[in-house]
Protein backbone atom coordinates (compact mmCIF):
# COMPACT_ATOMS: atom_id res chain seq x y z
CA UNK A 1 0.00 0.00 0.00
CA UNK A 2 1.36 3.41 -0.92
CA UNK A 3 2.35 5.99 1.65
CA UNK A 4 -0.38 8.41 0.55
CA UNK A 5 -3.05 5.69 0.95
CA UNK A 6 -1.69 4.85 4.42
CA UNK A 7 -1.79 8.54 5.36
CA UNK A 8 -5.26 8.91 3.84
CA UNK A 9 -6.53 5.97 5.90
CA UNK A 10 -4.91 7.34 9.06
CA UNK A 11 -6.55 10.71 8.51
CA UNK A 12 -9.87 9.02 7.74
CA UNK A 13 -9.68 7.04 11.00
CA UNK A 14 -9.21 10.30 12.92
CA UNK A 15 -12.06 12.04 11.09
CA UNK A 16 -14.60 9.21 10.93
CA UNK A 17 -14.18 7.55 14.31
CA UNK A 18 -14.07 4.14 12.61
CA UNK A 19 -11.03 1.87 12.70
CA UNK A 20 -8.66 1.26 9.82
CA UNK A 21 -9.94 -2.28 9.16
CA UNK A 22 -13.55 -1.10 9.06
CA UNK A 23 -12.65 1.61 6.55
CA UNK A 24 -10.65 -0.84 4.44
CA UNK A 25 -13.58 -3.24 4.65
CA UNK A 26 -15.79 -0.77 2.80
CA UNK A 27 -13.60 -1.26 -0.26
CA UNK A 28 -13.75 2.50 -0.88
CA UNK A 29 -10.42 3.85 0.40
CA UNK A 30 -8.62 3.92 -2.95
CA UNK A 31 -11.63 5.32 -4.78
CA UNK A 32 -12.11 8.06 -2.18
CA UNK A 33 -8.43 9.00 -2.35
CA UNK A 34 -8.69 9.15 -6.16
CA UNK A 35 -11.85 11.24 -5.86
CA UNK A 36 -10.06 13.83 -3.73
CA UNK A 37 -7.17 13.86 -6.17
CA UNK A 38 -9.56 14.54 -9.06
CA UNK A 39 -11.53 17.25 -7.29
CA UNK A 40 -8.98 19.25 -5.33
CA UNK A 41 -6.63 21.78 -6.93
CA UNK A 42 -2.99 20.67 -7.14
CA UNK A 43 -1.23 20.57 -3.79
CA UNK A 44 -4.30 20.69 -1.52
CA UNK A 45 -4.43 16.92 -0.94
CA UNK A 46 -0.68 16.88 -0.28
CA UNK A 47 -1.06 19.68 2.29
CA UNK A 48 -3.95 17.85 3.95
CA UNK A 49 -1.96 14.63 4.27
CA UNK A 50 1.12 16.54 5.46
CA UNK A 51 -1.00 18.20 8.16
CA UNK A 52 -2.19 14.75 9.23
CA UNK A 53 1.39 13.43 9.38
CA UNK A 54 2.35 16.39 11.58
CA UNK A 55 -0.31 15.56 14.20
CA UNK A 56 0.97 14.31 17.55
CA UNK A 57 0.36 10.66 18.35
CA UNK A 58 -0.46 11.27 22.01
CA UNK A 59 -3.61 12.35 23.83
CA UNK A 60 -3.42 15.83 22.28
CA UNK A 61 -4.20 14.47 18.82
CA UNK A 62 -7.90 15.42 18.83
CA UNK A 63 -7.30 19.07 19.70
CA UNK A 64 -4.41 19.24 17.23
CA UNK A 65 -6.65 17.74 14.53
CA UNK A 66 -9.24 20.40 15.23
CA UNK A 67 -6.74 23.26 15.30
CA UNK A 68 -4.49 22.33 12.38
CA UNK A 69 -7.00 20.72 10.02
CA UNK A 70 -10.67 21.22 10.89
CA UNK A 71 -10.32 24.91 11.83
CA UNK A 72 -8.02 25.68 8.89
CA UNK A 73 -9.64 27.76 6.14
CA UNK A 74 -8.17 25.66 3.34
CA UNK A 75 -8.10 22.17 4.87
CA UNK A 76 -11.19 22.29 7.11
CA UNK A 77 -13.84 22.25 4.36
CA UNK A 78 -12.03 19.41 2.61
CA UNK A 79 -11.76 17.38 5.83
CA UNK A 80 -15.45 17.91 6.61
CA UNK A 81 -16.35 16.81 3.07
CA UNK A 82 -14.20 13.72 3.57
CA UNK A 83 -16.23 12.85 6.67
CA UNK A 84 -19.46 13.17 4.68
CA UNK A 85 -17.92 11.09 1.88
CA UNK A 86 -17.12 8.19 4.23
CA UNK A 87 -20.54 8.28 5.86
CA UNK A 88 -22.75 8.76 2.81
CA UNK A 89 -20.69 8.05 -0.31
CA UNK A 90 -21.47 11.59 -1.45
CA UNK A 91 -19.06 14.38 -2.28
CA UNK A 92 -20.54 17.76 -1.27
CA UNK A 93 -19.67 20.81 -3.33
CA UNK A 94 -17.10 22.88 -1.44
CA UNK A 95 -18.30 26.28 -0.16
CA UNK A 96 -18.19 29.18 -2.63
CA UNK A 97 -15.77 31.06 -0.37
CA UNK A 98 -13.37 28.09 -0.55
CA UNK A 99 -13.77 27.79 -4.31
CA UNK A 100 -13.08 31.51 -4.73
CA UNK A 101 -9.89 31.27 -2.70
CA UNK A 102 -8.57 27.88 -3.84
CA UNK A 103 -9.98 27.33 -7.32
CA UNK A 104 -12.77 25.40 -8.95
CA UNK A 105 -12.63 21.90 -10.39
CA UNK A 106 -15.26 20.48 -12.73
CA UNK A 107 -15.81 17.47 -10.43
CA UNK A 108 -16.47 19.70 -7.41
CA UNK A 109 -20.23 19.31 -7.54
CA UNK A 110 -22.43 17.48 -5.06
CA UNK A 111 -22.70 13.91 -6.32
CA UNK A 112 -22.76 10.29 -5.21
CA UNK A 113 -19.29 9.00 -6.02
CA UNK A 114 -20.54 5.58 -7.15
CA UNK A 115 -23.22 3.02 -6.46
CA UNK A 116 -20.66 1.11 -4.39
CA UNK A 117 -19.93 4.24 -2.34
CA UNK A 118 -23.62 4.62 -1.51
CA UNK A 119 -23.86 1.00 -0.41
CA UNK A 120 -20.63 1.22 1.63
CA UNK A 121 -21.61 4.39 3.53
CA UNK A 122 -20.79 4.20 7.23
CA UNK A 123 -24.16 5.74 8.03
CA UNK A 124 -25.91 2.41 7.52
CA UNK A 125 -24.06 0.61 10.28
CA UNK A 126 -24.57 3.53 12.66
CA UNK A 127 -28.34 3.39 12.35
CA UNK A 128 -28.49 -0.39 12.23
CA UNK A 129 -30.04 -0.19 8.81
CA UNK A 130 -29.17 -0.83 5.21
CA UNK A 131 -29.12 1.25 2.03
CA UNK A 132 -32.62 1.60 0.66
CA UNK A 133 -32.98 -0.48 -2.48
CA UNK A 134 -29.37 -1.57 -2.29
CA UNK A 135 -29.33 -4.87 -0.46
CA UNK A 136 -31.88 -7.68 -0.22
CA UNK A 137 -33.57 -7.72 3.16
CA UNK A 138 -35.70 -10.82 3.06
CA UNK A 139 -39.42 -11.19 3.44
CA UNK A 140 -40.94 -9.17 6.29
CA UNK A 141 -37.70 -7.38 7.19
CA UNK A 142 -39.57 -4.08 7.34
CA UNK A 143 -41.40 -5.30 10.44
CA UNK A 144 -38.19 -5.88 12.44
CA UNK A 145 -36.62 -2.94 14.30
CA UNK A 146 -32.98 -2.24 13.34
CA UNK A 147 -30.20 -3.60 15.51
CA UNK A 148 -27.34 -1.29 16.41
CA UNK A 149 -23.91 -2.44 15.28
CA UNK A 150 -20.85 -1.90 17.45
CA UNK A 151 -18.03 -0.01 15.78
Amino acid sequence: MGQSLDDFLGLSVCLSGFGRLRLLGTGMAEQYLRTLGEILPPGVLDRLLAAYRALPTDAGRDSALRESILDDGELGPVARNLIVLWYSGTWSKLPESWRSAEGVAAMDETHVVSAQAYLAGLQWSLVGGHPSGGLPQGYGAWATPPEMERR
